[in-house]
């Protein structure tokens, strides 16, 4: 079998060696010897075995085609030299055995119509969920002493990130304890003071209805400080100026007593009742008062307190921070000294608190710490670093979730709207995900010109990163189409597209003409009549079979 190169290598050689006969000669190649030529022989090109020169004549060919059939170049138009070749691969047909199909896994469908959904195609990106992320910044201006985890760590809520150390901190602590130390000693006031109230009026409520001795017996041993002493000098001599009176105005009235001594005893009598009535008064307003007041800084002391305690955490301290502290303080039975002005309270060292409070070297450090579970996916921290209170030291995002924000372009604006159904697709290798758009922008961009929609996806496996390109379709309607096929049964072959129909030589691929389009179908508009039977799984693998097919039927023809 001659390749074409052999044949015109072998041309080239006749040629030169007729050229060569012809000199000798003195004769044109292929002529009889004449005049001076000493060989009676015609010179002639040699014959090849088998072949018809009239064939040669006719087509214009290069001689050397042993055994090949000329008809075909005649219709192909292909170059000579394809000894032993099947030219029907160049009608584009191409034959798989049951095996091939089988491991092709071909599939067959008749053209018919069907619905071709509208879509609006929606340019977007993936973004971090943003109420889902944190920016940790320090509670308390400090330095760093430990930190805890790298970037990349995932966290859970509460866990320790880094130690800080700060001295706003350790003043704080020391407010609050001593706000908490005035809270409690404000307790004892506001119980003494409540004890007294209560108590001094059980005692005006006996004086004022004259009751016995034997009755005011019985309020002996109770608390009510300085009034029991007034109150009941005042009720006695009370008492003993109006038995005067009355013993005074009988001796009187015997004519046994003065006039002079009636008024003087009468006298005292209306003094030292104005003096009684004037204490139960007294008594029962400034207690009332007092207890009123204890009320009010006890209330006072508590907000205190509950402030110090808020700027405390503010701080980053935490319920075992507060609690240990709270633990420092005196309890109330045990109030011997306080930082209050209540004479009952005593004198107090603070000794044992420092003590107890300089031995804890941690006292001035404060943890940072993550507010929810996700992953650390920035970290600007490192220890003995000077933070700031605007510092920020990590971000923590919660990648369960993220969002996907899409460009609605202004065309398209009447048909975008929440509740939406949305497929999701980042292009190859990326699985479509289904979800509802579930914000809309009422704002236009200035410098995009495109309204913001946004769809809240689920991202358990973390294959939604942040950053990544996707593409949003949304159906905003439907038709029905006389043929649509499915968009994989539509392959591009020689710069048009083709489906693949089977006739009795193979897989044929038959030129359409495509119109509408949805995510998933095509409608053909020629090419491709209604109940046609066609390829409708396997058309890829096909044209790939096909292009492989023409290439090594040529790779050892040397055209």
């Amino acid at each position: 079998m001659f390749s074409l190169w052999k044949v015109l290598v072998l041309a080239c050689i006749i040629n030169a060696y007729q050229t060569v006969i012809a000199q000798e000669t003195g004769g044109a190649p292929g002529q009889k010897c004449q005049g001076n030529c000493t060989h009676d022989t015609e010179i002639a090109v040699p014959e090849h075995e088998g072949h018809d020169h009239h064939e040669h004549e006719e087509t214009g060919e290069a001689p050397g085609h042993e055994g090949h059939n000329h008809d075909e170049h005649e219709e192909t138009r292909e170059a000579p030299g394809h000894e032993g070749h099947d030219h029907s691969a160049h009608e584009e047909v191409i034959t798989l055995s049951p095996q091939e199909s089988t491991e092709f896994e071909i599939e067959f469908s008749v053209a018919g119509p069907g619905i071709l959904t509208k879509e609006t195609v929606l340019p977007g990106s993936v973004v971090i969920n943003d109420d889902h992320l944190a920016h940790i910044v320090p509670r308390a201006p400090g330095i760093v002493r430990k930190v805890e985890k790298v970037l990349g760590d995932h966290v859970q809520k509460g866990e320790i990130l880094a130690w800080i150390e700060s001295e706003e901190l350790a003043e704080s602590k020391l407010d609050f304890y001593m706000k908490a130390t005035e809270l409690g000693c404000c307790e004892i006031k506001l119980t003494r003071s409540r004890e007294i109230f209560e108590n001094i009026g059980k005692l005006l409520e006996l004086l004022e209805k004259e009751a016995p001795q034997k009755e005011l017996d019985k309020l002996d041993g109770l608390e009510m400080g300085e009034y029991r002493g007034q109150l009941l000098t005042a009720y006695a001599e009370y008492l003993a100026a109006r038995e005067i009176h009355e013993r005074e105005k009988r001796l009187r009235s015997r004519e046994i007593s003065s006039d002079q001594a009636l008024l003087e005893a009468e006298t005292a009598f209306k003094t030292t009742r104005a003096i009684f009535l004037a204490a139960l008064d007294t008594a029962r307003y400034e207690t009332l008062f007092s207890y009123g007041e204890t009320m009010q800084e006890r209330q006072v002391a508590e907000f205190e307190d509950v402030s110090a305690e808020k700027r405390l955490r503010l701080m980053g301290a935490d319920d075992a921070v507060v609690e240990k502290l709270r633990g420092l303080v005196p309890k109330t039975v045990e109030l011997k000294p306080c930082l209050c002005d209540d004479p009952n309270c005593g004198k107090h060292t603070q000794s044992s608190v420092s003590e107890t409070l300089g031995k804890d070297k941690r006292f001035a450090w404060y943890a940072l710490r993550a507010p929810f579970d996700g992953q650390i996916i920035e970290k600007h921290i490192t220890r003995g670093e000077k933070l700031g209170d605007d510092t920020e030291t990590f971000t923590i995002a919660d990648m369960d979730t993220v969002w996907v924000d899409l460009n609605i372009y202004q065309k398209d604006l009447p048909f975008i709207q929440p509740g939406l159904p949305i497929v999701i697709s980042g292009g190859k290798g990326f699985t479509d995900v289904t979800g509802t758009i579930d914000y809309v922008s009422p704002i236009i961009n200035e410098e995009t010109r495109t309204a913001l929609a946004r769809v809240i996806l689920p991202n358990p496996e973390g294959t939604l990163r942040p950053g990544l390109f996707i593409t949003g379709y949304v159906t905003t309607g439907e038709q029905l189409y006389q043929v649509v096929v499915p968009k994989d049964a539509v392959q591009t072959l020689h710069d048009q597209n083709v489906v693949f129909v089977k006739t009795q030589q193979g897989f044929k691929p038959v030129a359409v003409t495509l119109g509408n389009k949805s995510a998933t179908h095509v409608e053909v508009l020629a090419g491709l009549s209604p109940a046609q039977q066609y390829v409708s799984r396997g058309a890829f693998e096909l044209k790939a079979e096909m292009i492989t097919s023409t290439l090594d039927s040529h790779a050892g023809h040397g055209h």
